[in-house]
């Protein structure tokens, strides 16, 4: 969907399904400045709205700089905003209860916010594993610290959003990035912030790892040239490596990734290469089975690919797309993120870097 106004969209969203009420809206970065407009414009026709800014949107095999999905919100959807704060995450409404038909959700997180930790581990001390997530980290193409996560009332710093679903969800989760130095240790970590790693300064060890790798990038910026070839992985067992994105230093050569990393994690340096990265594409969607009653398809990839990728990122989309279409005619649709969500039911919810995560959204039985 273009985003020429608020008034325009607004009066889109009507157009496109008159009975929904609800909608989960996923809008590229570059429309921030008219979000008020569109808040009030929704308000206006009594839609409720909620959402977040990111860096790009899929349609398909389409990768977009601009413009809006928009997803209708089924009956029954429920969604809450919560502030993430040090004290753990505090919720502005209700969530639903433990034990109601909301099978799945969508998470949406501000990627420049504090102690998302917290946050998911609320989640799953309330829910464990009977609720299934997908989603995506929010945020600006240029790494700005602004606020990203959106309700009807506007939008909220520090913020996550989760719209739990009436929905059975079907996922898969994979990055394709294989192990090629390391182990480190994680020696001093606050939050994404690695203060040491092997007991030296985490920015310069990894700008020492990287410059071994390929000394050309000694004196490049670490995002987006070092992290968009060489990231940092979290050895986790019994499964592939959580992959951690470098986005900077700090004045004290802290290394910033987008996500928590445990103190004493073990880190290896990662690399991959197109084809990995395809077939880890593949695999996600492969990993989704067959399920029955596809009522949609959502994804959410890394932006960070997107760049390693280039403009072979739409050759990483069209493998989705016609893989699902052994099982399904739906087409894929989601964002560009700064960080993914997800838990299958079997393991623990995760912020992940650099993968791809698709979901299959199925009515109940």
């Amino acid at each position: 969907m273009s985003f020429e106004s608020g008034e325009q969209v607004a009066a889109a969203l009507v157009k496109a399904d008159p009975g929904a009420r609800a909608w989960l809206l996923l809008v590229a970065d570059c429309h921030a400045a008219a979000l008020d407009e569109l808040f009030a414009a929704c308000r206006s026709r009594a839609i409720a709205v909620c959402g977040g800014l990111f860096p790009g949107l899929i349609q398909g095999t389409r990768a977009l700089d601009q413009g809006i999905v928009a997803l209708p919100l089924p009956p029954g959807s429920v969604s809450a905003v919560a502030i993430l704060g040090r004290e753990g995450p505090r919720w502005t409404s209700d969530l639903p209860d433990a034990q109601s038909a909301h099978p799945s959700s969508i998470m949406l997180v501000d990627a420049s916010a504090p102690h998302v930790d917290g946050l998911l581990d609320d989640i799953y001390d309330r829910y464990g594993n009977r609720m299934r997530h997908i989603g995506a980290g929010a945020g600006y193409r240029d790494l700005r610290a602004e606020p990203s996560i959106f309700s009807s009332e506007g939008l909220q710093a520090n913020a996550a959003l989760l719209v739990a679903l009436p929905r059975r969800l079907s996922l898969g989760v994979r990055h394709g990035w294989r192990r090629i130095a390391g182990p480190y240790v994680a020696s001093r970590t606050d939050g994404n912030r690695i203060i040491e790693l092997n007991w030296e300064p985490a920015g310069r060890f990894y700008r020492q790892q990287v410059a071994m790798q390929e000394p050309a990038l000694a004196d490049k910026p670490i995002f987006p040239d070092l992290n968009s070839k060489y990231p940092l992985g979290v050895a986790k067992e019994g499964s592939e490596d959580i992959i951690r994105d470098p986005i900077r230093t700090t004045r004290d050569d802290e290394l910033e990734v987008l996500s928590d990393v445990p103190e004493n994690a073990l880190m290896y340096l990662a690399s991959g290469d197109r084809d990995s990265l395809f077939e880890a594409a593949r695999e996600a969607v492969a990993d989704c089975g067959a399920p029955s009653g596809i009522a949609s398809c959502f994804i959410s990839d890394c932006y960070s690919r997107a760049l390693m990728l280039g403009q072979a990122f739409e050759r990483e989309l069209e493998i989705v797309t016609h893989a699902l279409a052994e099982h399904t005619d739906v087409m894929p649709e989601g964002v560009m993120a700064m960080g993914e969500v997800a838990a299958n039911g079997t393991q623990k919810l995760e912020l992940f870097n650099k993968t791809i995560v698709v979901g299959l959204m199925c009515h109940e039985p």
